[in-house]
């Protein structure tokens, strides 16, 4: 009997679509910090921020629907591999779906209390927190060094599928990988 090694196409493009948010966001979260820095928040340094906050608020939702995605579908037969590698991947994924959830609520808590949750199109996030500048500000600071983790976090990931796939050609890129067919033989 065949059974499936690679996760569902949906569950492969949700993966895809936040990886390159994350990839996007956090240079973007840098470089409009250090531009509002030195632009005193000019008009294109208003326009990164509303589009990072609006980005931001859809990862939530995307990342929301992946894990409830994951909970009915569940995840492929693990492939044997080193325990400790097992649990560098168990560690450094629950990491990353903690962080995808964390940084966009922090950004989002931040910005109400900032007083800032415009978005393009007219859009207002929700009010989540009343307003207080201060504590506005310090939300966000974790919010940046929360960011700073998760691109972290996923580049190690980008390194640690990098390595199954150059050096240990173990099959388990494929999972994820979006031309994945991953058919087995049980």
């Amino acid at each position: 009997m065949a059974t499936s090694h690679s996760y569902s196409p949906l569950q492969r493009t949700l993966h895809w679509i936040i990886a390159a948010a994350v990839i996007v966001m956090v240079p973007l979260g840098i470089y409009m910090v250090q531009r509002g820095a030195w632009s005193n928040f000019d008009a294109l340094t208003n326009t990164l921020y509303s589009w990072h906050k609006f980005i931001g608020f859809c990862v939530l939702w995307l990342i929301v629907l992946r894990v409830i995605v994951r909970l009915m579908r569940g995840a492929p037969p693990p492939e044997p591999i080193h325990p400790v590698l097992q649990f560098g991947a168990n560690v450094s994924h629950f990491a990353l779906y903690a962080l995808l959830v964390i940084v966009p609520i922090l950004g989002w808590t931040g910005v109400s209390a900032y007083g800032a949750r415009g978005t393009p199109f007219g859009f207002e996030l929700p009010e989540i927190i009343p307003q207080n500048q201060a504590l506005g500000e310090t939300i966000l600071w974790y919010h940046a060094w929360a960011a700073i983790l998760l691109g972290l976090i996923a580049l190690t990931h980008v390194c640690a599928a990098l390595m199954h796939r150059i050096i240990l050609k173990d099959g388990i890129f494929a999972r994820m990988w979006p031309s994945a067919g991953g058919k087995r033989e049980a």
